[in-house]
């Protein structure tokens, strides 16, 4: 999606290798720039990589380090390396740990260690008895609980303590002490040492608005140009990866709610943390909507045979500078949503079937064409609620946004019927409303919910 992008006026960006309508092919590259770039792109997104997770990697080193200090200290063992494994093991790389699943690794790490404690004492240490031990428990794991992770900690620790050797000093119930300290610290580490759970909501709701804006670029491209290829391209490319940052966004909140609560260290964030996470509801209502207004984009573009639509244009390019404002809200410290509802007031003007269906030479399109762009239409203003909606907006007051629909037909003229007195008591007229609700937005103490 990045590749398709436009300025301010919607001017098209220079095409890159291998996108929909260049004239270059990344095939037809040399291979020595192709490798060069590839190794490019494998750097930055390495280096990306270490930067998001530096944090994590310190957390669980610090883990197993402490864990094997503590065991020695406390329990005298020589070598407590198990302590070290397990704190390891529960803190892990991964930032998306959460505390279920930690207590989950936590008891697959006791009962797996525990097993072959037993396994050891009762049928000793060799190849058949691994053989055993391993099913034993592998079983096991899998009455007690259907996840994998479970089974695959009751496995593992079985297994190494099968066949690791016992260490000077250390008593059959040794490593068990051992994995008990490395659990407790390990959760104690994250508990304390956990981060600011807002980092990784914003994390994701950035990467969600950037793909929200790739979008609205290239199906504004589309609409200037008149070319359905490219907004067919961007469908495709939508269908294929909406989902995985809506999937990302909501583990990212259910991540930083679990540390909100359980974290002393954090529990000051638990306002702006639960404000972030409804902040998701409008946003994937809004991602599931762009993908059917990436459809009938399409279909109005095969409609009207590739007539260019500047007006419609400039009402996607409006509707990005929104979702573009709702990313940097998101970015700073203090969320503040008052000019991401400016602008969606900006885009709610262009909302009407009279003002997004002519052409650039003004005409109207026939019947076909007329049925896809007032469907067009039609979900646009969906969107516009939606994006409303997310900035705190109940649906009765984001609707307050919209320009009437209340239309007459006379002969070939359409356009917006004088409002009369009776017509006033069934659609009050919504500007002085919406302005009140920008006005009041940044002094209102619960303008952020």
């Amino acid at each position: 999606m990045s590749a398709r992008r436009t300025d301010a006026q919607g001017a098209a960006a220079p095409a890159a290798p291998g996108r929909v309508g260049g004239a270059t092919t990344t095939a037809s590259l040399p291979i020595v720039e192709r490798v060069r770039g590839a190794a490019r792109r494998w750097f930055a997104q390495g280096f990306h990589r270490t930067r998001n997770d530096a944090l994590t990697v310190g957390r669980a080193a610090l883990a197993a380090s402490l864990a094997y200090f503590v065991s020695g200290l406390i329990w005298g063992h020589e070598f407590p390396f198990f302590s070290a494994i397990v704190a390891f093991i529960i803190i892990g790389f991964g930032i998306e740990k959460k505390i279920r699943k930690m207590l989950e690794m936590a008891c697959g790490v006791m009962l797996g260690v525990a097993l072959g404690e037993l396994a050891r004492e009762v049928i000793g240490s060799g190849t058949w008895q691994i053989f055993v031990v391993v099913v034993v428990a592998g079983m096991l794991a899998r009455l007690i609980d259907s996840s994998n992770l479970f089974g695959f900690q009751v496995a593992i620790q079985s297994l190494l303590v099968m066949i690791m050797p016992i260490t000077p000093g250390m008593t059959p119930g040794g490593r068990v002490l051992d994995a008990l300290t490395g659990v407790s610290v390990a959760i104690v580490i994250y508990l304390l040492l956990s981060g600011d759970p807002r980092r990784l909501q914003r994390r994701a709701a950035i990467s969600f608005y950037q793909e929200l804006d790739d979008t609205l670029v290239s199906l504004a491209l589309a609409a200037r140009s008149g070319d359905r290829g490219v907004a067919q391209a961007a469908l495709k490319s939508i269908r294929d990866s909406s989902q995985k940052y809506t999937d990302e966004w909501k583990l990212a909140n259910d991540v930083a709610d679990e540390m909100a609560t359980f974290s002393p260290a954090v529990l000051r964030h638990a306002g702006e943390v639960d404000r972030l996470r409804h902040l998701l509801v409008g946003s994937d209502r809004a991602m599931r909507n762009i993908r059917v207004i990436a459809r009938r984009e399409v279909e109005f573009l095969d409609a009207v045979h590739g007539d260019a639509h500047s007006t419609l244009a400039e009402a996607l390019s409006a509707a990005r500078d929104a979702v573009q404002e709702l990313s940097a809200a998101v970015s700073h410290r203090e969320v503040d949503f008052t000019e991401a509802r400016r602008t969606l007031r900006l885009f709610s003007s262009y909302l009407t079937p009279e003002m997004l269906l002519r052409n650039d030479e003004g005409l109207r399109p026939g019947r076909a064409g007329h049925f896809e762009g007032v469907t067009l239409t039609i979900q646009l203003r969906s969107l516009a609620i939606d994006l409303l909606q997310a900035t705190g907006l109940g649906a009765a007051e984001a609707k307050k946004f919209l320009p009437s629909l209340i239309i007459a037909a006379d002969g070939d003229a359409i356009g917006p019927r004088p409002m009369t007195q009776e017509m006033r008591a069934l659609e009050p007229p919504a500007t002085t409303e919406a302005i009140e609700l920008l006005i009041a937005d940044r002094s209102d103490p619960d303008r952020l919910r």
